[in-house]
């Protein structure tokens, strides 16, 4: 056995641990003493957080958003929400989740290509960006104890009840074609305020939002389990893997629907194809670079070569587990294509 599965579960019970219980919130299935240490990890890391606290992050994110809100308003200033992120895609591993908060201005939207404005903005959308940004450290900083201003795009605020991180991002809306037409918000672009180079960078969250969804219900939610599981085994490595959960994300839902849609009683069986797909992004250097992410925007990995030792770190720690798995389940005289009721 490759790995200390004993530390590793207690590293996933910590991570859902109920700050007022004082307990971690698990699966049924995770006290019984007949599923084999390795299998359980497997299993436990691909559950999906229980919704009761997922609600409780959105609750942190209300709170803030009200006081900004209210100081915000006392300076004329008005803005709108949305949220990003893996929780919005239910990919988080935390039981107190981080969130993203992105704060929009309603003093103008930017057109995209070939939109153009009847009624032209004469202002300075960076300066008022960067104006929004301070006015939300301000309203912050005068109101939680823990507020950090020193990330590039977002103000990290780390609040006491519920206990969470909060990411706020101060945006403008960027409208497109697609949005034009349809009205339907995942088609509509965002542009992030980037306070270091005093810039802004175009995103398309919610298309990203609403594409891994789609795909999470064609296969019977086997893209949200696998990329847990690949977050999981990234953040218990002994060594650090630098790759985001959107790159994560991104891998797994270049997979082809069949690869991912597995019976509940046979999820073991998504880890050997999860290491087919990292096999042939790290191989195929024509499908690494052209690979997109789900919003059909963004490409991923593009021509660089530095994320490639990354993706063999992570192909190296779901093989091991794989190993470990197949091996434990030998002894039982099991296969890992047997059924194994998890829950």
């Amino acid at each position: 056995m490759k790995k200390n599965y004993p530390l590793r579960l207690e590293k996933i019970k910590k991570r859902r641990i109920d700050d007022q219980l004082q307990k971690a919130v698990l699966s049924e299935s995770f006290s019984d003493i007949k599923i084999s240490e390795s299998v359980k990890y497997a299993l436990e890391s691909m559950s999906a957080i229980d919704s009761s606290y997922t609600r409780n992050t959105y609750l942190a994110s209300e709170n803030i958003r009200n006081n900004l809100t209210k100081g915000l308003n006392s300076k004329g200033i008005t803005v709108e929400y949305r949220h990003q992120g893996s929780v919005e895609t239910d990919t988080h591993i935390k039981l107190h989740s981080d969130i993203d908060i992105l704060v929009f201005t309603e003093k103008y939207h930017s057109m995209e290509h070939p939109l153009t404005s009847s009624n032209p903005y004469n202002g300075d959308p960076l300066a008022d960006l960067r104006e929004l940004r301070q006015e939300c450290y301000r309203v912050l900083n005068s109101t939680y104890n823990q507020v950090d201003n020193s990330k590039a795009k977002s103000i990290q605020v780390f609040p006491t009840n519920p206990k969470r991180k909060v990411d706020v991002v101060p945006a403008n809306w960027v409208n497109t074609l697609d949005y034009q037409t349809t009205s339907n918000e995942k088609y509509r672009g965002v542009h992030l305020y980037d306070k270091d180079n005093h810039s802004r960078q175009k995103d398309y969250p919610f298309m990203h939002i609403a594409n891994v969804k789609a795909k999470n219900n064609l296969v019977s939610g086997g893209l949200t389990k696998l990329v847990r599981l690949l977050k999981t085994l990234k953040v218990d490595a002994d060594y650090e893997i630098k790759l985001s959960s959107f790159e994560i994300t991104s891998v797994v839902y270049a997979m082809d629907n069949n690869l991912l849609n597995k019976p509940k009683y046979q999820e073991l069986l998504l880890l050997n194809e999860g290491s087919k797909q990292l096999d042939k992004v790290i191989t195929n250097k024509i499908y690494r670079e052209s690979l997109m992410s789900p919003n059909g925007k963004e490409n991923v990995f593009g021509t660089s070569e530095g994320k490639v030792v990354e993706l063999k770190k992570l192909k190296l720690e779901l093989d091991e587990l794989i190993e470990d798995i197949t091996e434990e389940l030998r002894r039982q005289f099991k296969r890992i294509d047997e059924n194994i009721i998890y829950g």
